[in-house]
């Protein structure tokens, strides 16, 4: 995963500004192991920096996204973002709508495995498995 160095080193060399609220979007999203919402990206944001409009926020998201420094991804009809952008396989809970991450080598095989079943030539995945967290589980298990 990249450093905030790196990235704000990036935007600025490509001749984008630098705020601080830009900054304090970008080291949130590499901190957390969440997977906010705008809405609440916004709302940790303005604590810091009271001024921040939402309109920053998305205009911000929409610049990492465009420089592919975070993923978006669709969770019941909410856009959630993502600075993990290796591959890796999404843990997404149908309940309380929680995000995890898993590292799986197996991804590899299964990209491998399609490749040759499909002969596409594979550049990029996103997997994603759907269930329930382990404090939703126990409310649908029988």
């Amino acid at each position: 995963m990249q450093q905030i160095e790196q990235i704000v080193e990036s935007l600025r060399d490509e001749g984008f500004r630098i705020t601080p609220q830009r900054i304090a979007i970008v080291d949130y999203l590499l901190k957390t192991e969440d997977h906010p919402s705008a809405d609440l990206i916004h709302k940790i944001i303005r604590k810091r920096y009271p001024m921040v409009s939402l309109s920053t926020v998305y205009k911000t998201l929409e610049l990492l996204k465009e420089k592919k420094l975070v993923n978006e991804m669709d969770v019941e009809g909410e856009a959630r973002f993502d600075a993990h952008t290796d591959e890796h396989i999404n843990l997404v809970c149908m309940n309380c709508g929680k995000i995890d991450d898993v590292d799986e080598d197996s991804l590899k095989e299964i990209q491998v495995k399609a490749a040759r079943k499909s002969k596409y030539l594979i550049l990029k995945s996103n997997f994603e498995l759907s269930g329930y967290c382990s404090n939703c589980k126990s409310k649908f298990q029988g």
